[in-house]
């Protein structure tokens, strides 16, 4: 029976976690397959859950210790969901200052409303974050909290996620203002030029200028990337380990 209620607290948990993280809370995943990945993670789970899962006096405390566990995985997934979007946020800021504002388009992984260069910096993220190893290591900090007593503290989640959506979006911010600065000082130049030699015209010319300057300096800012979203995945570590007060 003890094994029993361990993998159904260590199912809540891991299906909180599941619901909301991406890539795996993407509505593109069906649900059955994120059923098989929450129940796969519970698995995983047993062996840490058996060891310091409380035994329970009633039924009630027993739907309350599930519905903490539902509650801590979300907390976690969410974390994850905060560090993918920090790109797509990068991205969004880049391609509206760069002179892209077409209609936003369909975001295959949330299936909302995105600009192309933020589908184009979360597709990236998420893509470093599974050829770096870290989806491995997300999943083994989920794993690891489970053997922690200190399953939620109110107070302490939410300090953590507001400090944690403070740094993201500080982050996303951080990888598109050396960007916008450059195209800033660009457009000083060009209305300098336009004082200064107004029959060059050279407004005809700004608008395709402020394109290639964009583009040129988006693809060389995406060697930042890979540095900025280490330190973001790695305070993603540490507000985890907090949260579950490892």
């Amino acid at each position: 029976m003890s094994g029993l209620v361990a993998f159904l607290l260590a199912l809540a948990r891991s299906t909180g976690f599941v619901m909301m993280a991406l890539p795996f809370a993407s509505p593109l995943v069906p649900k059955t397959v994120q059923a098989g990945i929450a129940a796969a993670l519970a698995l995983g789970m047993v062996h840490v859950a058996s060891s310091t899962t409380l035994p329970l006096d009633s039924s009630v405390a027993f739907i309350g210790d599930l519905i903490i566990q539902a509650l801590t995985g979300a907390l976690l997934g969410f974390m994850v969901t905060v560090f993918v979007n920090t790109a797509q946020s990068a991205g969004s800021v880049l391609g509206l200052f760069g002179g892209f504002s077409p209609p936003p388009s369909m975001d295959p992984l949330g299936l909302n409303q995105v600009t192309a260069f933020g589908q184009f910096y979360e597709l990236l993220a998420v893509t470093l974050l599974f050829s770096s190893g870290g989806d491995a290591l997300v999943v083994g900090g989920l794993v690891r909290s489970m053997g922690t007593n200190a399953i939620m503290n109110p107070n302490l989640g939410l300090d953590v996620v507001v400090k944690g959506v403070t740094i993201f979006f500080g982050a996303a911010f951080q990888i598109a203002v050396p960007v916008l600065a450059v195209m800033f000082l660009s457009q000083i130049v060009l209305g300098v030029l336009v004082k200064v030699a107004p029959q060059l015209n050279a407004m005809m010319f700004a608008f395709p200028l402020q394109i290639l300057l964009s583009l040129v300096l988006i693809f060389l800012s995406l060697a930042l990337l890979p540095a900025i979203l280490s330190e973001g995945l790695r305070y993603a570590f540490i507000a985890e380990r907090d949260l579950v007060g490892g």
